[in-house]
């Protein structure tokens, strides 16, 4: 990670049976707060950024 890049921990979450996660509250807060509201039925979209796993939504 380069010097001018911030990082926070938001949480973690457990990989269950058929490989799926939840988007944890302190994600979708973040998600919020900039304006993105991410509620049951919607897309995100996995991006490789820069080698880094991105999720947004689609």
């Amino acid at each position: 990670m380069s010097d001018d890049t911030e990082e926070k921990i938001l949480g973690t979450t457990t990989v269950t049976q058929r490989w799926r996660i939840s988007l944890i509250k302190a994600v979708r807060e973040e998600f919020a707060d900039d304006g993105m509201d991410v509620e049951e039925g919607d897309r995100l979209v996995y991006k490789l950024r820069d080698g880094e796993i991105v999720v947004e939504p689609a």
